[in-house]
């Protein structure tokens, strides 16, 4: 029996998705690699958020794109 008016919160599904740039402009001037710096400094952060949210349930994909767009991860993953 829940304490809570209304009764306990249902777990809700939160979709992050990575947008990131792959075209050639992006192997100039270290841009590359501060996207990748970027998503791998993000990632213990949105795990931290998603330990301390139990009713969010974090979903990550990812988009590439450079001539065209394309999932990178399409399938989401927690």
């Amino acid at each position: 029996m829940s304490n809570r008016p209304g009764g306990e919160l249902t777990t809700r599904p939160l979709h992050f998705i990575w947008i990131a740039d792959c075209s050639g402009s992006m192997s100039v001037n270290g841009k590359i690699q501060a996207l990748n710096n970027a998503i791998r400094e993000a990632i213990p952060h949105m795990r931290t958020e998603a330990d301390d949210n139990p009713n969010a349930r974090v979903l990550v994909r990812a988009i590439t794109f450079s001539s065209g767009a394309k999932w990178h991860i399409a399938i989401p993953r927690r």
